[in-house]
């Protein structure tokens, strides 16, 4: 399962720890576009949620999914379109309320993934897209990775551990290296892995703590 056409360009975060409004923001421009059956996927803006999910984010000192779309279900499912409230890699919590374009998403929801499930995950790839999950990101062999399938030894995996988010949004299997492997966008800009993108082991005991907070969106 490689990457659909409904997931758009690898982005940069730069500075700010906004890793989960990439990673929340990837996986909602999807599925919406999953449900609108588009063609062209609309971009949406990582830095509405940096300045306004303030109820369990922090800026660009980090945060998570469930607290991000809570804040949409609370906004009645309605998301700003990127061009309109474009990312500025900081943040000075000012919530820009006027002159925002607004996508409606519709009901939405988020589904915690059982802990270390990966045949579950590739399921809700397949049946419903994109996945939120949480890494830890530590590894020197993480950070300044440039291709291949990625295999960390001893590479924790305890919810306390995962310090990066990033988005699941294929999976296969190299012939040559006999491994399979999830395939994983991160926000580091292209120049970062695969252009942008990370190939981690699978079904290799949770490696890295793909597995310990996997979460998803359904829209209806």
């Amino acid at each position: 399962l490689n990457i659909g056409p409904s997931i758009l360009d690898v982005k940069s975060q730069g500075g700010c720890g906004s890793c989960y409004a990439f990673a929340s923001v990837a996986v909602l421009e999807s599925v919406y576009a999953i449900k609108t059956n588009s063609k062209n996927v609309t971009e949406f803006s990582p830095q509405q949620i940096v300045d306004c999910s303030n109820n369990g984010n922090s800026g660009c000192y980090g945060g998570l999914f469930q607290p991000t779309i809570e804040y949409f279900k609370e906004k009645g499912g309605k998301i700003a379109t990127d061009a309109s409230y474009p990312y500025v890699g900081r943040t000075d919590e000012s919530c820009r309320k006027d002159g925002i374009n607004e996508i409606d998403l519709g009901q939405i929801e988020y589904i915690d993934i059982p802990v270390g499930d990966e045949k579950q995950m590739a399921e809700v790839l397949i049946n419903n897209g994109p996945i939120f999950i949480g890494l830890d990101a530590d590894s020197e062999l993480f950070m300044f990775y440039k291709s291949g399938v990625l295999k960390i030894d001893n590479c924790p995996n305890d919810r306390e551990d995962m310090d990066h988010a990033m988005v699941i949004v294929g999976y296969g299997y190299d012939e040559e290296l006999k491994l399979p492997y999830w395939i994983l966008k991160n926000s580091w800009g292209v120049k970062w892995g695969e252009s942008g993108y990370l190939r981690l082991i699978k079904d290799a005991d949770n490696m890295c703590g793909i597995a310990t907070m996997a979460s998803y969106a359904k829209l209806t």
